[in-house]
């Protein structure tokens, strides 16, 4: 499965939004990486780190203990999608303040060898944090943890409850889709890139 912002186009997707999302610490000493990380160019009127400044500290924060006790110790059982950057894991996070029913998301954990680094995943969170379309996959916080034995970072996303689209279209478990609804999907996706392209301050390249 995809969950990277530019790339899940889904018309399957969940419209649900999570509340009671919280602002990260400014104590983290890598939230100013975050903030300073800039991967556009200069040429742009506000960059993504900007953009973030303004408006991407909603994201909340979890621990790492929160998002280990989410997927049961990140049991295999939960998998549901790998690639090079590492794992992701279907898990349920408490509400901030405690009450209601458990949120079900997709916790992306990075593998320590992957092939996304640190500064794509700062950037990953930079982007995700500013976009705001509801054909896109939304970021709900993050997790990053420096400690003298381990490091981690971790992504956690709304959960797609009906799979991608690559699993609706190439895989076994569902029926055909109807050229309807591959229309819809392709107009779904359409709005996506034409949000990406104009609906941004800053041009992204899809």
């Amino acid at each position: 499965m995809k969950f990277r912002g530019m790339k899940c186009f889904y018309y399957f997707k969940r419209k649900s939004r999570s509340k009671g999302k919280i602002s990260a610490p400014e104590e983290h000493s890598w939230v100013d990486t975050v903030t300073k990380f800039s991967s556009c160019s200069a040429a742009s009127p506000r960059s993504i780190p900007e953009l973030y400044e303004a408006k991407g500290h909603c994201l909340r924060v979890f621990s790492f203990s929160e998002l280990k006790q989410a997927t049961h110790g990140f049991n295999s059982l939960l998998k549901i999608g790998e690639g090079g950057f590492g794992c992701v894991y279907k898990g349920a996070i408490k509400p901030v303040d405690g009450k209601g029913e458990p949120a079900v998301v997709a916790i992306k954990k990075l593998s320590k060898n992957g092939l996304q680094g640190h500064k794509q995943w700062v950037a990953e969170v930079q982007f995700l944090g500013v976009v705001e379309h509801p054909n896109l996959v939304k970021l709900v916080g993050y997790c990053a943890v420096n400690g003298e034995r381990e490091i981690h970072r971790l992504l956690v996303y709304e959960f797609m409850q009906n799979k991608s689209l690559e699993d609706h279209l190439f895989g076994q478990a569902f029926p055909t889709l109807s050229w309807e609804t591959r229309l819809r999907i392709m107009l779904g996706a359409a709005e996506g890139l034409a949000y990406l392209h104009e609906g941004l301050e800053v041009q992204v390249p899809v």
